[in-house]
């Protein structure tokens, strides 16, 4: 069966060697085909973009949305990913020039669109993306990172320091975890 995981760096396990990653759980215990495009500094528009162009190749979603201050846009077959603490833009082989203007975009965006915009588009890209999957009968699980303000229900993973990085991201326990969860609750309405 095939499954498409998506989500930002606490998704994707930044911090963890790539066989302790979500995707790689699915993979090896749960025996899905994984198409993982989760992302470090993911957005909640690029999470919901990627899941619709991905809607008719995989049968199961498993979705953890962002932070709703992120902006994601796709320039010259590349995601360009604006967060919080924002240092680059992590697409390789840019000039000065072009990472220059990034951070002049991010910050525009970042001051035109911020809450309670943004707050308010991640909630509908939210809601559309869940309820766009249910009209296509895929069984889903999402979970959100911070609170949305949603008609949709979302698992919130809140996990202790002992199931965390020094980071804040998830370690490897924390990541069995979620995990765990997902597959015991993956499609329950």
């Amino acid at each position: 069966m095939s499954l498409y995981l998506d989500g930002c760096s606490m998704t994707h396990g930044h911090g963890l060697p790539r066989d302790q990653s979500l995707g790689k759980l699915f993979t090896d215990i749960g025996g899905y085909n994984v198409t993982d495009k989760s992302r470090n500094g993911k957005s909640n528009i690029s999470i919901a973009l990627d899941a619709y162009k991905h809607a008719d190749k995989c049968e199961v979603f498993v979705l953890g949305f962002t932070y709703s201050s992120r902006f994601g846009l796709e320039y010259d077959s590349k995601n360009l990913d604006f967060y919080s603490g924002f240092h680059g833009s992590g697409v390789g082989d840019v000039d000065q020039e072009i990472e220059n203007e990034f951070m002049h975009v991010y910050k525009y965006f970042y001051l035109t669109f911020g809450p309670p915009y943004s707050d308010q588009l991640s909630d509908m890209l939210v809601d559309y993306t869940i309820s766009f999957l249910k009209s296509k009968n895929k069984k889903i699980f999402c979970f959100a990172w911070e609170h949305r303000d949603t008609n949709a229900s979302l698992f919130y993973p809140y996990y202790g320091v002992e199931d965390r990085l020094l980071d804040g991201h998830l370690n490897k326990n924390g990541t069995y975890k979620l995990f765990n969860h997902i597959q015991e609750n993956l499609g329950a309405e």
